[in-house]
């Protein structure tokens, strides 16, 4: 499920599963700049949804942060 965030920037996350026992071991997320081209900026893994779209968001406000510094 990609969510769209601030200005260029979105993220998405996936529940991993284990692929030998099919079991769920937790979640991925990962952030994008969507323009010029779309790039994955980060990934990393998480215990719970919640914990990793928290982490996304705050990856997110960090580069915008970031943005605004530069400018």
């Amino acid at each position: 499920m990609r969510i769209h965030d601030k200005g260029d920037y979105a993220y998405d996350f996936e529940q991993v599963v284990d692929p030998r026992t099919q079991l769920r071991k937790g979640w991925m997320y990962r952030v994008f700049h969507l323009r010029p081209t779309e790039q994955v900026l980060q990934t990393g893994d998480a215990q719970s949804r919640e914990q990793a779209e928290k982490e996304a968001r705050r990856i997110i406000g960090r580069l915008v942060q970031r943005e605004k510094r530069a400018a």
